[in-house]
């Protein structure tokens, strides 16, 4: 009899091994799946960090070209609008010739400037923004002054048209550096 009971021990025991076995393997496979789900999850949120930093990097891209060209336009605007000026006061020049100096230089000039109020308009921020309406005023009372002597000179105090006309460049780039100023101190 004591090979039977050796065989009814020895099958108890294995019974409880397999269990076991069938056990560790379940723990394993879960403990598995849970690490993969983790390096997953962490792979999802460094995914989308990433992109929300590409995103904010070719925006902080896109405002600074669009803060140098209104930078540029602008000195070209004053520099046509002086040249218009210059040509219009000047006894000498003709009408022909102050009508294509506003045609070939100060018109292009103010669309460039224009085109790039609308851009950085696009792209700045709400305090910016409160900044280009200054520099649109002021522009335009550069351009206003630019444009005021299609006839020429006759009747114009031409030491207190150019006084105002400096004062009107400088309000105008005063605007444009407050403009700046405020656009190095944000988060680019």
């Amino acid at each position: 009899m004591t090979p039977k009971t050796d065989k009814a021990r020895a099958g108890a025991n294995e019974r409880p091994r397999q269990h076991g076995t069938a056990f560790a393997a379940l723990w394993g496979a879960l403990i598995g799946a849970l690490a993969g789900l983790t390096g997953s999850t962490l792979a999802y949120f460094e995914a989308k960090d990433t992109h929300r930093e590409e995103a904010h990097a070719r925006r902080a891209d896109i405002r600074r070209a669009a803060y140098v060209e209104l930078a540029a336009s602008t000195n070209k605007y004053v520099q046509q609008a002086t040249q218009l000026l210059t040509v219009s006061l000047d006894p000498s020049k003709s009408a022909q010739q102050r009508r294509r100096q506003f045609e070939d230089k100060f018109a292009p000039a103010n669309t460039d400037l224009s085109r790039a109020l609308t851009t950085v308009r696009l792209v700045t921020t709400p305090e910016g923004r409160g900044d280009l309406k200054e520099i649109e005023a002021r522009s335009a009372q550069v351009g206003a002054m630019a444009t005021g002597y299609p006839e020429g000179p006759e009747g114009v105090d031409l030491k207190k048209t150019d006084a105002e006309f400096d004062a009107a460049v400088r309000r105008q780039l005063a605007a444009l550096q407050t403009f700046m100023d405020r656009a190095a101190d944000e988060s680019l």
